[in-house]
């Protein structure tokens, strides 16, 4: 596997690229719904859509996000296959309770929204 954090700049960058409410809110939908759009992103987020399209082209250009075109629409997912370091924080940020308590209870309203709904209850 190739190492992209491989000196403290390149950590520093990373650390820096998730102190973000915003960054860590997109990571946290990312992972709750496997994927959204900018337009779901931004309805989650209450922000304006470049704002969106900003954070989003970070997380990318950290290598932590992807996106897929699926017609018109750029659908956004996290990348699975990282670096050890890279996969070990994000397991840590993504799964620990606390974190997932706090992102819950902010935006669980906003993400049901987004989530398919099971067939019969549409």
């Amino acid at each position: 596997m190739e190492i992209i954090y491989s000196t403290i700049k390149d950590v520093e960058r990373l650390m820096k690229g998730l102190a973000d409410e915003s960054r860590l809110k997109i990571l946290y939908l990312l992972d709750d719904t496997g994927e959204a759009c900018v337009r779901d992103i931004q309805q989650v987020l209450k922000v304006p859509q470049p704002t969106v399209s900003r954070h989003l082209g970070l997380l990318k250009r950290m290598g932590l996000v992807d996106n897929r075109r699926r017609g018109k629409w750029n659908y956004y997912y996290i990348i699975k296959k990282q670096p050890d370091m890279v996969k070990y924080l994000m397991t840590d940020l993504l799964t620990q309770d606390p974190f997932k308590r706090i992102f819950r209870t902010e935006m669980k309203t906003q993400i049901d929204r987004l989530l398919p709904r099971p067939k019969g209850k549409r």
